[in-house]
């Protein structure tokens, strides 16, 4: 081999050695930016989720308690709404044995209304929706409302389940979505708007009229209301008492504008649902006649600062939304409020609307 020949060589050497070092310092380099992403296989099915999140053991134990926990790692799909372990301590429960305390078939319907059978994410529900219905595992149906779109401008993000608001959204499950609520959703499973009323004395007065004007019967039906109830201290301060109402006589008077006005038919309207027609409506109120009438009813409200606790009004007009202020009501005990029963919610009114001369047949 000549010189020239063995120079070619050594050169040709030493490139092929040049170039297998680059490849093995490229193969020993991480980038991180170059790895293929992979799927999650650490997301949990439901039940485990919330075993091992600690600020939900005192749903967890529910679940256990009714049989729920086991079923929630199945297939599903699931959506889970879980009330925060304060949400519980407000009624009450402080301690997994608390449930022990309780009757095991209600405390199942219970829970079992906080499961959904099917997976619901926030962008599932429809935009600025209000009772808005979905089948639960205890048979009966929930309400949600949803404000996401402003009228003037802007985009809103609240949800409700039933009334109590949802504080984290679209937690990812393995079977399912989660969302966790700021409180225990409690429906009458098995009382009529009508057997709830009966069975609380301090509205007495206000079912001895609803009775005299033919407007109870009704409430005890499949037909759907929302009921702005007065107690026997509100209607007196508009001059209604129970010995009034014997005197009265009933063919001289509007009953459905002297008791009628109470009763909103085919809705179920949370507290809550005041904040959300304030955020996706421009007058900020939901706005009705009354039935067989000519009067103009305004039910509006949202979250009362600065202590944030939802609160609603009613105003009352004559002739529709232009006419004449007759009256206006408030409720001021929020605690009262959002008794879901089987065909309707029941609030509770600290004011009366209208006095019987308001309501005397011209």
């Amino acid at each position: 081999m000549t010189f020239i020949e063995k120079r070619k060589y050594r050169s040709k050497t030493l490139m092929i050695l040049a170039i297998g070092m680059q490849i093995l310092l490229l193969a020993s380099c991480k980038h991180e930016d170059l790895t293929v992403a992979v799927p999650n296989e650490n997301i949990r099915p439901a039940g485990d989720f919330v075993k091992n999140n600690y600020e939900m053991r005192l749903f967890y134990a529910a679940l256990v308690k009714t049989g729920f926990a086991d079923q929630l790692n199945g297939a599903g799909p699931f959506t889970v709404l879980v009330p925060t372990d304060e949400a519980f301590n407000r009624m009450g429960v402080y301690n997994p044995s608390d449930f022990d305390k309780m009757n095991l078939d209600s405390l199942k319907k219970v829970i079992g209304y906080h499961l959904i059978p099917r997976k619901l994410k926030v962008s599932d529900i429809p935009n600025n929706g209000i009772d808005v219905r979905y089948a639960t595992l205890s048979d009966a149906n929930l309400y949600v409302s949803r404000a996401s779109t402003n009228p003037n401008g802007g985009e809103e993000n609240e949800l409700y389940f039933s009334g109590s608001e949802v504080i984290r959204q679209d937690v990812v499950l393995a079977n399912g979505n989660l969302h966790v609520l700021d409180n225990v959703m409690k429906p009458n499973f098995k009382k009529t708007v009508q057997a709830w009323l009966a069975g609380h004395p301090d509205y007495s007065v206000f079912v001895s009229g609803l009775k005299k004007f033919n407007l109870w019967d009704q409430l005890a039906g499949t037909s759907e209301f929302t009921v702005f109830a007065p107690n026997n201290e509100a209607l007196k301060n508009v001059g209604i008492t129970a010995a009034s109402l014997n005197e009265m006589d009933a063919s001289k008077y509007q009953g459905d504008l002297l008791f009628g006005v109470y009763l909103l038919y085919d809705r179920h309207f949370f507290v809550s649902d005041t904040q959300v027609f304030s955020r996706i409506n421009s007058n900020g109120a939901f706005n009705y006649y009354l039935k067989n009438s000519s009067y103009y009813m305004t039910f509006g409200g949202g979250k009362l600062y600065p202590t944030f606790k939802l609160g609603y009004g009613l105003n009352l007009r004559q002739d529709g939304p232009t006419g004449n202020l007759i009256n206006s009501a408030t409720s001021d005990i929020v605690a009262k409020n959002d008794n879901l029963c089987s065909n309707g919610l029941v609030h509770h009114l600290a004011d009366a609307m209208v006095t019987p001369d308001q309501a005397i047949k011209k």
